[in-house]
């Protein structure tokens, strides 16, 4: 498999993915449709590999309410915090918003001396997290789609044993490839015509945008270059 051409192919259907959604009009419907489409051509991608995973004799063990990797550092771009943002307002009361917050700036405070290598070390439950379920499965992150392992044993002793230093457990090395240069092909285009476009650690992330106030429409505002 010649992963620098799969890393090309993506990277432009990601490029091209936000191009035609956002080259006539920059608008919260038209990013927010994009990001939908981003993430649903991912699961397509996922649930064929998936699929050819299972035949080939290499199944995939994740399956719900299994949790190992939601206690890690997950890292998020701008896009994928305002879409998360955006779904709760819209769908989560006010005390559950603010229950997420609260874990979330509970994790920054363990983390916030330590250096990256460090934080990765670090093990704690991500605050989207209930109950042993994603409250936010639908609007999840790249990062959390792609994480696809061929064995739950080897993410539950990468989960007890964060201080080994050891490689991801038995993860899929395609579907990690495709998805980060999708994410990297929309963040491209994202930039190119203006945004201002970063990426941090889900609790930091969402804990920043909240306290300050940000929204996908303060963002679209902020742009300065017109496709």
């Amino acid at each position: 498999m010649d992963y620098k051409e799969i890393s090309r192919i993506f990277y432009r259907d990601g490029y091209r993915l936000a191009h035609q959604h956002l080259e006539k009009e920059v608008s919260v419907q038209n990013l927010t449709a994009a990001i939908r489409q981003l993430y649903d051509s991912v699961d397509d991608l996922l649930d064929s590999f998936i699929q050819r995973s299972a035949l080939d004799g290499r199944p995939a063990e994740c399956k719900k309410g299994c949790s190992w990797c939601c206690h890690q550092v997950v890292y998020a771009v701008t896009h994928e915090f305002l879409y998360l943002h955006d779904h709760l307002q819209k769908n989560f009361k006010e005390e559950i918003r603010n229950r997420i917050l609260a874990r979330a700036r509970e994790n920054v405070l363990l983390t916030r001396q330590k250096s990256q290598e460090e934080e990765l070390q670090v093990s704690t439950p991500c605050p989207f997290l209930e109950s042993g379920s994603c409250m936010v499965y639908s609007v999840r992150p790249m990062a959390c789609r792609i994480y696809l392992s061929s064995s739950e044993s080897a993410c539950k002793k990468e989960h007890d044993e964060t201080d080994t230093g050891n490689d991801f457990p038995d993860l899929f090395e395609f579907p990690l490839r495709a998805g980060r240069m999708l994410n990297e092909g929309f963040v491209a285009y994202l930039k190119q015509i203006g945004f201002q476009v970063s990426e941090d650690a889900l609790d930091q992330g969402y804990s920043t945008l909240v306290t300050l106030g940000r929204t996908m429409e303060g963002w679209i505002e902020s742009h300065s270059i017109s496709p």
